[in-house]
């Protein structure tokens, strides 16, 4: 993708990508003054667009709207169209990290519900009161969410709610599989 940092006509480019990718285009009206000049986002579903420098970034506002972990995990280890050396989730990146992780590793926490609590509790977390939040909670990140998950520990629903995208194939490739959901 073609860097658009400080480019004054980056719509037009904007505007093409989502085109050829099947991406609605949302005019949000004037331009926003950060590394890359634009007036346009994409949607498509849930999704939403944004152009940063050489990427996009696409994320959802609520978490369980994200990609739920199987298809993200089938959609980042499938071969790349053009070069089968490389894996798509080497374009199509979990949570934007530049290590191209798996969205095993990075998906963004579960819904904090009782069922989560009451599953954490039996395995020996513990609540605490956070007077800046003013209610109990389990403190955990989401490292260590994913791990016990991982290891068979916690039985919870997870998603993968922010990716960043460096090339056309890639942007084609996650809105065909949004559209498919």
């Amino acid at each position: 993708m073609k860097n658009l940092a400080g480019n004054h006509d980056a719509d037009s480019f904007i505007k093409e990508e989502l085109f050829l990718a099947g991406i609605d285009t949302v005019n949000i009206g004037g331009n926003i003054n950060g590394e890359v000049p634009y007036s346009i986002i994409g949607k498509l579903g849930k999704w939403y667009f944004y152009r940063a420098w050489y990427y996009w970034i696409a994320r959802v506002e609520n978490r369980n709207d994200g990609l739920p972990l199987d298809i993200a995990i089938e959609l980042h280890e499938r071969k790349h169209p053009t070069d089968n050396t490389r894996i798509l989730g080497q374009s199509i990146r979990s949570g934007g990290d530049c290590t191209c992780p798996s969205p095993i590793g990075y998906t963004s926490q579960p819904i904090y519900n009782e069922e989560l609590d009451e599953q954490l509790i039996k395995l020996g977390y513990k609540k605490e009161y956070s007077t800046l939040l003013e209610m109990n909670y389990i403190p955990i990140s989401v490292g260590e969410v994913s791990q016990l998950c991982n290891e068979g520990k916690l039985n919870v629903k997870r998603y993968v709610d922010c990716y960043h995208i460096d090339d056309q194939i890639g942007l084609n490739a996650f809105a065909e599989t949004i559209m498919k959901l």
